[in-house]
């Protein structure tokens, strides 16, 4: 065993075929010399190297043929993951393969990022006539939720049917499991709603299919759901619902979630610790993220990523370089991740040479392959800055295709300094690979109309409906009581909209006491002044806000999540309104936060 010692090698789990029993030998030499060879590939299973060898002197012998030792030599080469080896074996099989070998193959190449494999190996077990059981089926439906094959999966789900094995709980778990990860959130929600029994997993299946399809008010629901049910939730499922909790923006039930945990003494490992930080960050408290992370006894790459990306989401890139420093004094070598992360964060602040440092650090001294998100955020850094020919030679030299998210950090540069030209040569290039986005269609006309030529608003928008392309609708939320409470821009539907009107109408009246004049180039359309000052006054982040003020006690911190980029005259909006009504109020939008307190928005008003 070249002098390797059998207990460093992981015992290979049993299964539960039986040995033979000695009258089914023919003799007892005979059942003496399998007997020998099992021992010896036990033996073989302290050094998997040797595995071949033994496999040919298996060929060599008159138990070349035996079900018995081959599945067993083909289970062994399945846990070294010695795929092509066990793979053989099953196809030159005497006779029929076992059912168990069958669906031991079918796993490993599914668990082995083998999807294709894994799904042809399934099909082929049907075409020879074998009966899948319930571990078949959750063994290849994971491998078409892995290839992301909707298809194949719908028709596994099908067979499923056929054979009236829809029923099986953990066969439900895997169906929803499949569907979530396609895309296809109601598929899974009428097998859900089907299952006679619901477990802990159908649960966690079917809220993270929610997380991952962007329906976080369903996944939250459906936590809900669960919590009535007296279903016991564990890690998982905490890491999904934080997870829907940080992309709505729900701190106050992310805080509730925190306090559960630690009441019911559940263990804050790794995965649950990242997901606490990474739902305080982006739900608007990175001191309380920064509470956690300082708590956890042990922190790996994931979690050191998530407070380094949550700070420089807030725009304090310092704080995110002096972590990402510490990280790498701890022994943990970043990750692609990590730069992206830190990077945003100069970009947030204008650090163009901090930027260009670690870029080149991140290539040279890590040797990580640029992505297109690095890319994008070193473009989106240069032009922030005013660098926009920089910008663009950058985009010209990257290694890989740019794609329409990094020609689209120029273009929106070319908005910030009204650059007509070079807006019109990207949105080209941008509409060619991106042409349903309305979002570019809109960014290019925005810059039109900023430069005042109405004629090139005019093209973009006949070009939005000759290609059938709708413009998304802005909004902005806010959490009051633990409820999510969303505005549409001249939102008419609140309940408390006239009161929230008739407040905004004497807030404005205060706010140009103090000085305020309404920005009305923000409004993109050809419209006179007091028109234009109406419709700023409506924009969903200040209906929130304005609902958030009437809402809560004096002095109670405001945090509101908006779908699309502040405008500027919402921005020095809401910096007066701190200021009068006394409030610290923080604003997410696509980018980054906004904190804006006594009249002073810590960006300084660069983003």
């Amino acid at each position: 065993m070249n002098g390797i010692r059998a207990r460093n090698f992981p015992k290979i789990p049993s299964f539960s075929i039986p040995l033979p029993k000695p009258h089914q030998s023919p003799s007892k030499s005979i059942g003496e010399t399998l007997m020998s060879l099992l021992s010896q590939l036990d033996q073989c299973s302290c050094s998997p190297s040797s595995l071949p060898q033994f496999h040919a002197k298996v060929l060599k012998s008159r138990f070349s043929n035996n079900p018995f030792l081959l599945t067993r030599l083909a289970h062994t080469y399945l846990f070294f993951k010695n795929l092509a080896f066990a793979n053989k074996i099953l196809f030159n099989f005497p006779k029929k393969a076992p059912l168990f070998l069958w669906n031991e193959t079918i796993k490993a190449f599914s668990r082995n990022g083998l999807f294709r494999e894994s799904i042809d190996l399934y099909c082929l077990m049907f075409s020879r006539g074998v009966r899948p059981n319930e571990f078949t089926f959750t063994f290849v439906l994971p491998a078409c939720a892995g290839l992301r094959s909707v298809d194949e999966g719908r028709r596994v789900h099908e067979e499923i049917g056929r054979i009236g094995m829809e029923s099986n709980l953990f066969v439900a778990t895997a169906i929803i499991d499949m569907y979530g990860k396609c895309g296809q959130i109601g598929s899974a929600r009428e097998v859900f709603d089907r299952m006679p029994q619901r477990g802990t997993a159908a649960f966690n299946s079917m809220i993270a299919g929610y997380v991952l399809c962007g329906k976080y008010k369903e996944a939250l629901l459906t936590f809900e759901q669960m919590q009535k049910s007296d279903v016991q939730y564990d890690a998982v499922t905490m890491v999904s619902v934080l997870q829907a909790c940080s992309s709505v923006g729900a701190l106050q039930r992310g805080r509730w979630i925190h306090e559960h945990l630690i009441k019911n003494c559940l263990e804050i490992n790794v995965h649950l610790g990242a997901a606490l930080i990474n739902m305080y960050a982006r739900s608007g408290s990175i001191q309380e993220s920064r509470i956690v992370f300082n708590g956890m006894h042990k922190r790996d790459l994931i979690c050191w990523t998530a407070i380094i990306c949550g700070y420089g989401m807030h725009g304090l890139a310092k704080d995110a370089e002096m972590l990402f420093n510490q990280m790498v004094e701890s022994g943990i070598e970043p990750d692609c991740i990590s730069f992206v992360g830190i990077l945003s964060g100069f970009s947030h602040k204008g650090m163009v040479d901090d930027g260009q440092k670690y870029f080149k650090k991140m290539t040279e001294e890590y040797c990580i392959v640029p992505t297109l998100e690095h890319c994008s955020c070193m473009v989106d850094l240069l032009g922030r800055a005013g660098r926009l020919e920089e910008a663009e030679r950058f985009i010209k030299t990257m290694h890989i295709k740019p794609d329409a998210g990094v020609w689209g950090g120029l273009l929106n540069a070319c908005k910030i300094y009204t650059n007509v030209d070079m807006g019109e040569r990207l949105v080209e290039e941008i509409l060619k690979v991106d042409p349903s986005n309305a979002g570019w269609y809109v960014l290019m006309s925005n810059i039109y109309a900023a430069a005042k030529q109405w004629n090139g608003v005019a093209k973009m928008r006949r070009l939005m409906r000759e290609r059938k392309v709708s413009k998304l609708p802005g909004w902005s939320s806010i959490e009051i009581a633990g409820g999510i409470h969303y505005f549409a821009a001249f939102d008419k539907c609140h309940p408390k909209i006239k009161q929230i009107c008739k407040f905004l109408k004497d807030l404005e009246e205060r706010m140009r006491a103090e000085g305020y004049v309404a920005e009305t180039n923000c409004v993109l359309v050809n419209l006179n002044d007091q028109e234009k000052e109406e419709m700023l006054c409506g924009h969903s982040e200040r209906l929130a806000i304005a609902f958030g003020i009437l809402s809560t006690k004096e002095g109670e911190v405001l945090r509101v999540m908006k779908n699309l980029r502040v405008c500027v005259d919402c921005h020095t909006a809401t910096k007066f309104i701190s200021k009068i009504a006394k409030r610290k109020i923080i604003v997410r939008d696509t980018k980054r936060f906004h904190h804006f307190e006594d009249g002073v928005c810590f960006c300084g008003d660069y983003w």
